[in-house]
């Protein structure tokens, strides 16, 4: 986890190592009711996105793909 101020935004940076995003998987992270789990709603990344962007945010994930882990970046307007 990395937490730093860039200019006038805070960015909150978590990273793993973990199974990663599949390249054809990236466009579709942020939609309503999009899953890979079993038993997942979709619902989360495509609510934060949208809280992030109504604070003046964005939320954005990377992945150099399967396998590679995932990085999570959230950056938020600082007072």
């Amino acid at each position: 986890m990395r937490l730093s101020a860039q200019g006038k935004l805070a960015c909150i940076q978590v990273v793993d190592d973990g199974k990663g995003i599949a390249p054809e998987m990236r466009e579709k992270l942020f939609v309503h009711g999009f899953t890979t789990r079993k038993d997942g709603h979709g619902f989360g990344l495509h609510t934060s996105a949208l809280a992030a962007q109504l604070l003046g945010g964005s939320l954005r994930l990377e992945s150099e793909g399967p396998g590679k882990g995932a990085g999570a970046t959230l950056e938020l307007p600082l007072p």
